[in-house]
């Protein structure tokens, strides 16, 4: 169990660290096209430009982590054939045909 437990972390990593790497990529790149200019990182950016990049960086922050833990989990339970640590298989969570796994974290 520890064995899967560290191969799980090391999958959901790699997972995270791409798509983290994509988002902050096209959020930046949608900052440039929308704005003109570069995205606020110094102390040089309006409080409200600075506001926005930050609510902004975060929802594709936080929609990138979901999306990853999501797509790790899927890639585990294809190449491993039973559910990663901390997950368990629920099939009334398979609400749409081939668009979810049907895992859902375990309550503690």
């Amino acid at each position: 169990m520890v064995g899967a437990k560290i191969g799980w972390k090391l999958v959901q990593a790699a997972f995270t660290i791409v798509v983290g790497l994509a988002a902050s990529k096209a959020v930046s790149t949608a900052w440039k096209l929308g704005s003109g200019g570069k995205p606020p990182k110094d102390a040089g950016a309006s409080y409200a430009e600075a506001v926005t990049w930050a609510a902004v960086s975060a929802a594709a922050a936080a929609a990138a982590r979901l999306f990853a833990e999501r797509r790790a989990a899927a890639y585990w339970l294809k190449s491993t054939g039973y559910a990663p640590p901390g997950y368990e298989q629920d099939a009334t969570q398979r609400l749409v045909k081939g668009t979810d796994t049907g895992l859902v974290k375990k309550q503690d």
